[in-house]
């Protein structure tokens, strides 16, 4: 009689410390779920810092979707953004761009473009506007994606010419050096973005002989003005 309502009482303080440990875990599981909210908003966040400006570029490529295929439209392009802030696109023409993030542009042109295609796919990337001067085959302005690396910048430029003195290549902004030693800052393995560049920047690669050939230069000029002048003196001693 006594073995019934002790295995009552077990099973009790079974199901007592099962709940106990279950409440236990749930609560243990909510630091972590705490942790993937604020990461997805994260995402969110850095998802809509980047601003398009004029001058800079968009980074396009659309495809349709269906019948389990992606067919290529030949639309995807790099499209400069004009001073009025809009791009000009073949089948919807001039989009405005100005003042949206990245995933605004990329709802706006779904929506124009869901207009002529079936189910379109477009994936956006902002270009900002890099200025290269100095000792490279091909100086000039380029839109770059700003998650590029340096040497991506260098090889649109052509490469540095073989004088090019990539040691003391610098950042200007405004007239003013920003980053003196960006070499460095390049080697650690990181982005235009991370560096801390941005759209508008002059990255400047000096000529390591263009003092010294500018010095080899006159050194000829006087060497040779001595040897005729001492042609000349000999000429009329004879």
């Amino acid at each position: 009689m006594l073995k019934v309502p002790l295995n009552m009482r077990c099973k009790k303080r079974i199901h007592a410390v099962v709940s106990a440990l279950s409440v236990l875990s749930l609560l243990s599981a909510v630091p972590a779920l705490a942790q993937v909210e604020p990461n997805y908003q994260w995402s969110k966040s850095v998802r809509s810092l980047t601003v398009f400006q004029p001058g800079d570029a968009v980074r396009i490529q659309i495809l349709e979707l269906y019948d389990q295929q992606a067919r290529d439209l030949h639309l995807s392009n790099d499209y400069p953004i004009n001073p009025e802030g809009y791009i000009v696109m073949p089948l919807i023409g001039e989009v405005k761009v100005k003042g949206y993030t990245v995933y605004e542009v990329m709802q706006i042109l779904k929506e124009k473009l869901s207009e002529h295609l079936r189910n379109p796919y477009v994936y956006v990337r902002p270009l900002i506007r890099i200025i290269v001067q100095g000792a490279f085959f091909k100086p000039g302005a380029y839109h770059v994606d700003p998650a590029a690396s340096l040497w991506s910048v260098v090889e649109l430029a052509g490469g540095p010419q073989y004088d090019c003195d990539l040691k003391k290549m610098n950042v200007r902004r405004g007239g003013e050096i920003v980053i003196q030693d960006v070499l460095h800052e390049f080697e650690k393995g990181v982005s235009l973005e991370e560096v801390g560049i941005e759209s508008g920047d002059q990255i400047s690669g000096p000529s390591r002989s263009a003092i010294t050939m500018t010095f080899l230069l006159t050194i000829i000029n006087v060497f040779a003005s001595v040897i005729l002048l001492y042609l000349r003196l000999k000429d009329r001693t004879w």
